[in-house]
């Protein structure tokens, strides 16, 4: 299913803001670092690792986002795999991490998988982010789903995988919640949009009526918007091997 918007993720999908990158350095994301990024997509938030000097390998389920992945990254390592069964050895790496991709997963599975890759005391790494309430766009962008007869999108707090990596093994747990501005044009908000897959499963063949209503609401569509994000970061760590005394 990602084969197909993979060109979308390249031209409309933006990261994450450079206070997350700097807290992930200071949990281990540093420079020498083996990071293996999980459901990578098109490597967006891995590049940013890249340039804090990591060494980068990436797995995801859609070669097209691999495709464009190589591009960006062409020092990273990428190949086509699942978060449930990941190919690589027993603590291979000294973070593992997801970016925007956890709700994809068989969440147990692949948390199990990513606490098999790290080593002991290394970092386990979720993100994700979300437009703020009471943010011009998702309120515009509610009312013209009402319009159409849609419910509005549910925004959850925390992803439905949260529990599951509070009650995973991991220790250190801590879920550091930071805002950021992303500034967009209309038209890239569209495309965005069209990217997204709970826009594309709510609207289905209303997908084009949606955003067309929505372009017409968001117009002039070349001038500048200021979006709030809410950025979600859950961190933790495998533990360290039980010794006998």
């Amino acid at each position: 299913m990602f084969d197909p918007v993979a060109d979308l993720y390249e031209r409309y999908r933006t990261g994450f803001s450079p206070e997350l990158f700097a807290t992930l350095e200071e949990h281990g994301a540093r420079s020498g670092a083996r990071v293996l990024d999980v459901g990578c997509g098109t490597a967006l938030a891995g590049a940013e690792l890249v340039r804090h000097g990591c060494e980068l390998f990436g797995v995801d389920i859609s070669e097209a986002m691999l495709t464009y992945a190589r591009q960006r990254v062409p020092e990273g390592r990428f190949s086509v795999a699942a978060a449930e069964s990941l190919p690589f050895a027993d603590a291979s790496f000294d973070v593992a991490m997801v970016s925007q991709a956890f709700h994809w997963f068989d969440r147990v599975r692949a948390t199990r998988e990513m606490l098999r890759v790290v080593r002991p005391g290394g970092l386990i790494a979720v993100f994700w982010k979300q437009i703020m309430r009471g943010d011009r766009v998702r309120v515009i962008r509610d009312e013209v789903a009402r319009e159409l007869g849609f419910e509005p999108f549910e925004e959850l707090v925390a992803p439905d995988g949260l529990a599951t990596l509070e009650s995973s093994p991991l220790c250190d747990q801590k879920l550091c919640v930071i805002p950021w501005i992303v500034t967009m044009t209309g038209q890239q908000f569209l495309g965005y949009e069209r990217s997204r897959a709970r826009a594309r499963n709510k609207f289905a063949q209303a997908l084009d009526a949606y955003l067309q209503l929505l372009g017409e609401r968001l117009a002039p569509l070349e001038e500048p918007l200021n979006v709030s994000y809410v950025q979600y970061l859950f961190l933790g760590k495998r533990p360290p091997p039980v010794t006998s005394t």
